[in-house]
């Protein structure tokens, strides 16, 4: 009688296989949830760098701008028609001047009263350079209004008539000739014109002669749609958008908001705070996280009116796009791979433990 020799079967034990897989399971799904996360703060790292380099852009963009103002103002101090209309308003100098002098305030009370027609008036209004002042601003439409003084801040020509005729007094035109000999650029905040239901901002040149210095002053006043179309013009990526707003928190130009919104800009604080500390970008921690980049460069270093700040910003939803999304459907991923594992693995453990040949009763009579 030959001996039986018995197939050696193949264990599997899939209690200690699936705790094994949870065991592993979890650290898995921490480490891709780490990964992620720290992918993510790089990413808005790597995105705040960006958003300040093009706040940065937008800031010498916006400041090219009130540049290529300044050139053109002083290109009208050169046109002869606006030259001699001040030539002649300087005339007087060669008068009595107490006696000039006192003729200023009579016209100034005289002025409020005149209609357009009065002769005083329109020796002002409609003279040359008047005139060509009004065909100037047709044809540019961020202009809303030209005047032109003499030495003395007497109104000599304008686009309108004038609230005021005698402007030596104003900070603005102080300001313009400075000291006497070679003047300064002035150029003002904005301001919110109810007329126009718009903001304005101003910007004044002085008329300098070689031999006299400054001889006159003439006064641009500029609504803000040029800045707010360089503004909106200004690509900063999906989700994010450039904005301008003044240091106490007034908009001026950003995506959504109008000259009749009129309201303080939500993140003020927390941009005045970063800008102090010196920060290029910073995640606010406001109830909708936004990240924002800022321009290093102030404006009120060159133009000492002008508190603006300029910065880019977007939601952190929207900056880091589809991340999120991503991480979640990889936890799924996961789950559903160790899903799949386990009924798998509990199948193939069935089929390994049934017997090779299926039992016969009558063997075991032999």
């Amino acid at each position: 009688m030959s001996a039986v020799v018995e197939k050696e079967k193949v264990g599997f034990d899939f209690r200690t296989f699936s705790l094994m897989m949870l065991i592993a399971f979890v650290p898995m799904l921490a480490g891709t949830w780490w990964l992620f996360a720290s992918y993510e703060d790089a990413y808005l790292d790597l995105t705040g760098g960006h958003l300040g380099d093009i706040a940065e852009t937008a800031f010498h963009s916006v400041n090219g701008y009130l540049g290529n103002q300044i050139i053109v103002v002083a290109g009208l101090t050169e046109v002869p028609s606006l030259q001699e209309v001040v030539r002649t308003g300087n005339l007087d100098l060669k008068k009595d001047l107490e006696v000039v002098r006192k003729s200023i305030p009579k016209m100034e009370t005289l002025w409020p009263t005149l209609s357009r027609e009065a002769p005083q008036a329109k020796a002002i209004l409609d003279n040359p350079a008047s005139r060509f002042l009004r065909r100037y601003i047709e044809t540019n439409k961020y202009y809303r209004d030209i005047l032109v003084t003499d030495f003395f801040g007497r109104l000599v020509a304008a686009t309108s008539k004038q609230t005021g005729y005698y402007f030596a007094r104003e900070d603005w035109w102080k300001e313009t000739y400075g000291d006497g000999v070679r003047g300064s650029v002035y150029i003002s905040d904005t301001h919110y014109d109810p007329a126009s239901k718009s903001y304005l901002m101003e910007l004044a040149q002085p008329f300098v002669e070689r031999d006299t210095g400054v001889v006159g002053v003439i006064k641009v006043v500029l609504n803000m749609q040029g800045i707010h179309a360089l503004i909106a013009s200004m690509q900063a990526g999906p989700g994010t958008s450039v904005s301008l707003i003044h240091a106490k928190g007034d908009v001026i130009s950003a995506l959504g908001y109008t000259s009749l919104t009129q309201s303080t800009y939500p993140a003020t604080l927390d941009i005045l705070n970063a800008r102090e500390k010196g920060r290029r970008y910073f995640l606010s921690t406001a109830s909708t996280p936004t990240m924002y980049g800022l321009s290093q460069t102030s404006f009120q270093q060159i133009y000492p009116h002008l508190n603006w700040i300029v910065f880019t910003g977007g939601k952190v939803s929207d900056v880091i796009g589809p991340l999120p999304q991503l991480r979640k459907y990889l936890i799924f991923l996961l789950g559903g791979v160790f899903f799949c594992v386990i009924i798998a693995t509990l199948i193939i453990s069935r089929v390994e433990s049934r017997p090779i040949i299926e039992e016969d009763p009558h063997l075991e009579k032999l």
